[in-house]
């Protein structure tokens, strides 16, 4: 939440955990029903003068920058510079089920600097998902990775990425 410059005993820090379903903490663990409720509340506070689209993309590019800068992000994340875009694609269903028990994710080269993503199951919003890649991509050195997502399904989703 510090990406997003929110303070630990701030109002809005109060709502969020009320959403994550905890009382004067964030429970360790948060439902996904209620992390897309946090993510909402986020894009809504933080980003209420953008369509709401926009402002689920930037709390997810903000989320992803926030936790590159955690001590388990640096560590995970170290090498991402070094990775590469294409690399960066391949490992997209790995990295992203690391922190998600639900849902599957697949990732398929259609031709150079062109890939697409599936995700099933998966009932968090794509433009949230859409922040992280964006962000994880000029992570990598793309400098305008362009990108279009489509929902195939009330939890399936399909991104068509591109640098």
């Amino acid at each position: 939440m510090r990406s997003l410059e929110i303070h630990e005993r701030s109002a809005e820090m109060k709502e969020i955990v009320r959403l994550s379903g905890g009382t004067d903490y964030a429970p360790p663990e948060i439902a996904v029903e209620k992390f897309a409720e946090v993510l909402h509340f986020l894009a809504r506070t933080r980003f209420g003068s953008l369509h709401p689209s926009e402002g689920l993309f930037r709390v997810g590019a903000c989320l992803f920058e926030g936790y590159r800068k955690t001590l388990l992000g640096q560590i995970q994340l170290a090498a991402l510079h070094l990775l590469g875009p294409d690399r960066l694609m391949r490992k997209v269903p790995e990295f992203v089920g690391r922190s998600s028990n639900f849902g599957t994710r697949t990732v398929e080269q259609l031709g150079p600097k062109h890939y697409r993503m599936d995700f099933r199951g998966v009932p968090l919003p794509g433009d949230y998902y859409n922040g992280i890649l964006h962000a994880a991509l000029n992570a990598t050195g793309v400098s305008a990775p362009q990108s279009s997502w489509e929902q195939t399904g009330p939890e399936d989703m399909t991104f068509q990425v591109r640098w």
